[in-house]
């Protein structure tokens, strides 16, 4: 059990923080607060563990009120609309979004097995710190599994970088090498143009497989027997906190509740 004064002392130190402007040096804010290291350092501990602060960066270590980087409950979108010299128009990344989604929740779960399973779009993220652009996938899916011959259960990330037929490049497949870093599976989706360059498609297979990213190519995004699947993605552990970042910055209320409730 907590100490009687604690709910008041963690109340003033993210108070402070918020006053300072969502972020502080370790050195600076408990100066502010006038408390002793070993205080300092003890409720630090617990609001990280509690979700409500992460660590930054900078000379003697930071702080980052939560608050401040969560992405808004409801996803808006910008995209591109490109004429390709033809007359016509080319799709928008944005407008492939929800189709993909759809496609996600309806087959590729089944063709994964997987049944404990949440995916949202997080493309949104506005001018939210989250830590890069390359760090917000567009769709994102957590999933928890349990095997037969093997205990416990297995939590996983799995991202999903998305590109229309303009951006078939290999861009898109370093975006998604990115997503690794806080995910343990990774997609990079390619809308295919009209006339593919064989090259381009080899070059693309190859990266993928060299970086261990999913690779999908697909005619249609809300027609699964379109989608044709390239490279399968290989399974990375990253550092649990780094984990723990993503959920926090990047996953709706409603996901990091399914989380909690998986883990019980």
């Amino acid at each position: 059990m907590g100490r009687p004064d604690d709910d008041f002392q963690r109340k003033r130190f993210l108070e402070v923080l918020r006053e300072n402007g969502g972020s502080s040096g370790n050195t600076y804010l408990m100066s502010l607060l006038g408390w002793s290291e070993a205080e300092y350092w003890r409720l630090r501990e617990k609001l990280i563990e509690d979700g409500f602060i992460l660590r930054g960066r900078g000379r003697g270590g930071s702080v980052i009120l939560v608050e401040e980087l969560k992405q808004p409950e409801k996803n808006t979108f910008t995209g591109k609309t490109i004429d390709n010299g033809s007359g016509s128009i080319e799709s928008k990344e944005a407008d492939l979004y929800e189709p993909c989604l759809k496609v996600l929740w309806e087959k590729w779960t089944q063709e994964r097995g997987l049944h404990d399973v949440h995916i949202e779009i997080t493309a949104a993220q506005g001018g939210k710190k989250t830590g890069g652009v390359w760090t917000r996938p567009d769709i994102t899916a957590i999933s928890m599994r349990t095997f037969t011959h093997w205990p416990g259960r297995t939590f996983d990330i799995w991202t999903f970088e998305i590109k229309p037929s303009w951006q078939f490049n290999i861009t898109g497949v370093f975006e998604a090498a990115a997503h690794a870093r806080t995910a343990t599976h990774s997609f990079a989706l390619f809308e295919t143009p009209e006339k593919v360059d064989p090259s381009d498609e080899a070059r693309l297979v190859a990266e993928a497989q060299r970086m261990g990213v999913g690779l999908i190519f697909f005619e249609k995004p809300d027609d699964f027997e379109t989608w044709d699947f390239m490279v399968d993605p290989v399974r990375q552990e990253p550092d649990p906190a780094l984990l723990e970042q993503f959920v926090v910055t990047q996953l709706s209320e409603k996901a990091r509740a399914k989380l909690l409730r998986w883990s019980k």
